[in-house]
């Protein structure tokens, strides 16, 4: 009931964002083409960008510093830190301010997405019925997830694929309590989005033949590339935003206003290059804007560059939507140069650019199984499959063996660095922190005593929870496949309670 009715609240939230935001970027798109039809244009039009994204993207700035510092980025990472008790969430001021932020400023051409802040909000609904139905604390990060895999749901069209990013990416872990109610609420989410929005996918792409069994090389070829990519992506985008965040030349307000200047001047020259990248990735995918090698070689670095600039910054925003243009631009590159060797391959050029898109989010977010789940339910199609399965396993075996960090679990142990208690200005010794996860099969915890679970020194299990029973914690307890346990863990320290989770998950 709890679920269905967050699931509710999530799609009508991610409705109304979106259409605010298509009516922002289609206003901007307009302005610019206006700017452009002026007599003498060229001397001085090129500036109106600029200039509206240098105030649009200040105003921006100063509400986030302001009223919500959590709204930044994407939102995921701070998600996951109040999943672990590290983080809090002030949904009165986070879910306005996501919102207008997200409007105001990839409307005036940050280079970045809606799915993103469309989760954080999820969340945030998902917090705000907690509170005001007083469910128990226990009880609330089960719905702070049902809200933000609804948000998923809702931004895409895909309920599975929000569902499963609740079990692989926040919780990690696959139990009655967390599936239930994250199905549910991306359910309940996606029918009031179909409702409202319509029952197409996200990419109506149609009629393409999928690969067959002897080009799945190339399959594996763009896994690869997708895996390189998605680590250069994520390493880029953590050293942006580390080093933009200390960086004291600008004030915090003014950063993301100086970021969507720059990214209204390149919209001059390359307007295929700002905003989310939604509209220039579907018109690759159906053939309306054919460019040549080395049109998509300058697409691709150009909008990694703004990408990883528009984040850095700390606007309000997300990263799917431009990995995913990331993902198609790459996908036709290779399919271009391939075809100039082997000509058949032409013919799958739009199999082989949705290929793309898995390959650079498995890359990053080292999601795969999401992946493949969302990008067939993102364009239609499950003839894929085969192939999916191919470029999402290289994908993530790439990132791996070069020892990348997942980017969500990357950004939050960065910020957790910087910022790593949320109370430094109490006095006196700070409260401990609370981490509440289940134990999964085949993790580090899985039949270990918690003596021999090698824990973080200054960490304390307080509680443990075996089929809806309290046990008492004690040296020689040996920890099963589904136990839920309680650890305080330093706040000063809070980098411990990552170590805590990958013990208990085994990622």
């Amino acid at each position: 009931m709890r679920a269905g009715l967050i699931g509710v609240l999530a799609g009508l939230v991610a409705v109304a964002f979106r259409r605010l935001l298509e009516d922002a970027e289609h206003g901007r798109n307009a302005l610019l083409v206006a700017c452009r039809s002026l007599p003498g244009a060229s001397a001085w039009a090129w500036a109106v960008l600029p200039a509206i994204g240098l105030v649009a993207g200040s105003l921006v700035g100063l509400m986030v510093a302001r009223f919500a510092p959590d709204s930044r980025g994407s939102g995921i990472p701070h998600i996951k830190g109040v999943l672990v008790h590290l983080r809090s969430m002030k949904w009165t001021w986070l879910l306005p301010v996501k919102f207008i932020g997200g409007i105001v400023g990839i409307g005036a051409g940050l280079s970045l997405g809606r799915e993103g802040p469309t989760v954080q909000m999820g969340a945030a609904v998902g917090r705000g019925v907690s509170d005001l139905l007083r469910v128990p604390s226990r009880s609330v990060p089960q719905l702070l997830s049902c809200g933000a895999g609804a948000g998923l749901a809702a931004a895409f069209n895909a309920p599975l694929a929000g569902f499963l990013f609740v079990i692989e990416e926040l919780h990690r872990e696959l139990s009655a309590r967390t599936f239930a109610g994250a199905l549910v609420a991306a359910l309940a989410a996606d029918i009031v989005t179909r409702a409202l929005s319509g029952d197409l996918p996200s990419f109506a792409v149609s009629a393409y033949p999928a690969i067959p069994l002897g080009a799945l090389p190339f399959a594996a070829a763009i896994g690869a590339a997708g895996g390189i990519l998605g680590v250069g992506f994520n390493r880029s985008l953590l050293l942006a935003t580390v080093q933009l965040a200390a960086s004291r030349k600008a004030p915090a307000w003014l950063k993301p206003g100086l970021a969507a200047a720059l990214c209204g001047l390149v919209a001059w020259w390359m307007p295929e290059a700002v905003g989310g990248g939604h509209a220039t990735a579907d018109d690759l995918l159906r053939s309306r804007v054919t460019m040549g090698v080395g049109a998509l070689a300058v697409l691709l670095a150009v909008k990694f560059a703004l990408t990883v600039v528009s984040y850095g910054s700390g606007a309000p925003g997300g990263i799917f939507a431009p990995m995913l243009l990331l993902g198609v631009i790459l996908g036709t590159l290779i399919a271009q140069l391939v075809s100039s060797v082997f000509p058949d391959v032409r013919s799958h050029t739009t199999a082989l650019a949705i290929l793309g898109m898995a390959a650079v989010f498995t890359g990053s977010v080292r999601a795969p199984l999401t992946a493949m789940v969302l990008i067939i339910e993102l364009t239609g199609n499950y003839q894929q499959l085969l192939a999916l399965g191919v470029a999402c396993l290289v994908a993530d075996l790439t990132a791996s063996a070069l020892r990348d960090v997942p980017i969500y679990e990357a950004l939050l142990a960065a910020d957790l660095r910087a910022s790593p208690s949320e109370h430094n200005e109490t006095h006196g010794p700070a409260e401990p922190r609370s981490v509440y996860i289940g134990v999964q099969r085949n993790s580090a915890l899985e039949g270990k005593s918690l003596r021999q679970a090698g824990l973080p020194e200054g960490c304390l299990v307080v509680a443990i929870e075996r089929g809806g029973r309290e046990l008492l914690p004690s040296a020689n307890l040996v920890l099963l496949p589904g136990d839920h346990i309680t650890i305080l863990v330093p706040s000063t320290e809070a980098e411990k309670a990552l170590v805590v989770v990958r013990l208990a998950t085994g990622l």
